[in-house]
């Protein structure tokens, strides 16, 4: 495949931005035809440069939130497990909670590949029975914000 150039590197970030891009639109964004764009692509694809087309969660490219549903170990209370959660840069809330769950804290991380790293973290600490992770897919209202 031939080295990338100016043309190449601007599709591919347009298509970073948004993989939903039309040929079309990508064609006008680069001032060249459709067929032209889509050839480049096509040649893209096949070398590799393109692996897939893909969904990042989030929207406008924020950060994935997720909510960590803790259950303690017999014996442990929030006082043994909130001083090692507090530690971790990713939590935004933490709330104490009655019922089946003891805590339930609010992280933000880059990819569900750092939220699964940070999932094995908070479950392998003293005095944490259980993690359930439900991640965040939109938010509908937030009067928290601004």
């Amino acid at each position: 495949m031939k080295a990338l150039d100016a043309i190449d590197r601007q599709l591919i970030a347009l298509l970073q931005d948004n993989a939903r891009l039309s040929t079309v639109a990508l064609a006008k964004a680069v001032g060249l035809s459709r067929s032209t764009v889509q050839e480049r692509l096509q040649r893209l694809e096949a070398g590799g440069v393109i692996a897939q087309y893909t969904v990042r969660l989030g929207r406008d490219g924020d950060p994935l939130q997720a909510w960590l549903l803790v259950r303690y170990a017999d014996g442990f209370s929030c006082d043994d497990v909130m001083p090692l959660l507090a530690q971790l840069p990713q939590l935004r809330f933490c709330h104490s909670v009655a019922g089946e769950i003891d805590l339930m804290a609010l992280v933000q991380v880059e990819s569900p590949g750092a939220l699964a790293d940070l999932r094995e973290v908070v479950m392998a600490m003293k005095g944490v029975d259980d993690v359930t992770t439900i991640p965040v897919l939109r938010t509908m209202l937030d009067r928290m914000s601004g």
